[in-house]
């Protein structure tokens, strides 16, 4: 089931979630989970890796990794982003170093 942090909550350490996660609010550590999304009002100071998605509207410092990296034209992110697939809507601000991965075959390693 996902799991949502509303705009008010402001939560200091890791959260490791095992679906999906939603933030609204303010987080200060690092997030894992299958899926992260980060609405506009969502602020972010850690890293954020997800299994499929990452999903960002909001602020966020530190680096990114996931199979898929969308940063919406709401996003501020400093950091680094590690992913296969990566969408910038106009508008977003970036500070970052991008690296994109190949996909991994038992024939051909990363």
């Amino acid at each position: 089931m996902p799991s949502v942090i509303l705009r008010d909550t402001k939560l200091q350490g890791n959260i490791i979630e095992k679906d999906s996660i939603t933030i609204d609010g303010i987080i200060e550590g690092d997030v894992k989970a299958e899926e992260v999304i980060i609405n506009k009002n969502g602020n972010i100071t850690g890293s954020l890796t997800a299994d499929n998605n990452i999903e960002i509207g909001g602020q966020v410092t530190g680096d990114l990794s996931s199979d898929r990296i969308h940063l919406n034209s709401s996003a501020k992110v400093r950091g680094k982003l590690s992913h296969r697939n990566l969408v910038v809507d106009e508008g977003a601000q970036l500070e970052i170093a991008s690296l994109t991965r190949k996909k991994i075959t038992n024939n051909n390693k990363e």
